[in-house]
């Protein structure tokens, strides 16, 4: 039998894997990364083939390592877990790097389905998250990626297991660390800018009194937490499209118990056919709306936070009722303001 995308993960040579594993054991810890080590230089980083989104090859050391600061994670287009998510929140870090990225700093998410994820389906995938020039989507050979992520540090033997992190580092200086995107975006992207010698952290704030009296009031909004770190990274409420649609006025638009069951797990509403949920994938088709894992109460304070953030825009029921594809095939901003028509999978809520 042929061996042919994700079915690579499991008929890959186990002696190849022993080899590689042997090979990356002397200098590279399998659960962690430390800080600067002499040899985490070209004699340790291989400098094999890889392509980007656009069917550029690059060698990994000569073209995407050397002399930068980088920002490398593995991810697969068709990932029915969290690397649309972990792929949204990178996108908003991008955001506040701003000019930094491709000048400064470089993003590499690199496929662990490579037979899967031709150019041609990684460049749509950025294309989804709006990814700037300097965050390339690489895929390549299974033997070049293989190679690439064991010394990297991601040795799972199996899709469904990879790593969620990421290792970031400034092959100039030799640093080298891990961090997660499952954390404080604000703490993240100061540890990425910190891996520049020149960049030095704001001063903080001398005083309570120097805050603005808006930015002291918390809301507590049931659901607001969870949404706020699991949904707004894909998803707006009245403000357009971002990766997946616009939710303003979804709970009028579904079925409570089908929101339940869609956000309790998603793929098994599409494995079943479910309509709505195919048409939601025909809408989104780029990036697949992951299984966040949620329970019964979680899902509850999602949805009477969309409940609620419809009910403070106004918006009248049969307005919302009128709009029967949460908001697909319409115009939206993305989260970089960028105007564009519907192009992507429903990857959230």
């Amino acid at each position: 039998m042929p061996v042919t995308g994700r079915s690579v993960w499991n008929h890959v040579g186990q002696m190849r894997r022993h080899l590689l594993a042997l090979a990356c054991a002397a200098t590279l810890s399998a659960t962690a990364i430390g800080p600067a080590q002499a040899e985490w230089d070209e004699s340790y980083f291989p400098n094999v083939e890889l392509v980007n989104q656009d069917g550029v090859p690059l060698r990994f050391w000569d073209d995407l390592l050397r002399d930068k600061i980088v920002v490398v994670n593995f991810v697969y287009t068709d990932c029915p877990d969290i690397c649309g998510l972990s792929t949204a929140r990178m996108a908003q870090v991008a955001d506040w790097l701003g000019e930094r990225i491709g000048k400064d700093i470089f993003v590499y998410s690199i496929s662990l389905d490579p037979e899967t994820d031709t150019p041609q389906r990684l460049r749509d995938y950025a294309d989804a998250f709006d990814a700037p020039d300097g965050w390339m989507f690489l895929t390549g050979s299974p033997e070049n990626v293989d190679i690439v992520r064991f010394k990297m540090g991601e040795r799972s033997e199996s899709l469904s297991q990879h790593r969620s992190d990421m290792v970031i580092g400034n092959a100039a200086t030799g640093e080298w660390r891990r961090a997660s995107l499952m954390g404080s975006l604000v703490v993240l992207t100061e540890e990425i800018l910190s891996l520049d010698p020149a960049w030095s952290r704001p001063p903080a704030i001398a005083s309570m009194a120097a805050i603005p009296p808006g930015q002291l009031v918390i809301k507590d909004t049931l659901g607001e937490g969870l949404f706020l770190g699991a949904c707004a990274a894909c998803h707006t409420v009245g403000e357009g499209i971002r990766v997946g649609p616009d939710l303003s006025g979804v709970t009028l638009r579904r079925d409570r118990e089908w929101l339940k069951a869609y956000l309790m797990d998603p793929a098994r509403m599409l494995a079943r056919k479910d309509p709505v949920a195919v048409e939601l994938d025909s809408a989104f088709p780029a990036v697949r709306m992951p299984n966040l894992q949620l329970n019964d109460t979680d899902v509850e304070d999602l949805i009477h936070y969309l409940t609620v953030q419809t009910e403070l825009l106004g918006q009248p029921q049969e307005v919302a009722e009128a709009s029967p594809h949460d908001h697909a095939g319409h115009s939206g901003h993305d989260h970089s303001g960028h105007t564009h028509a519907d192009g992507q999978h429903d990857h959230s809520h």
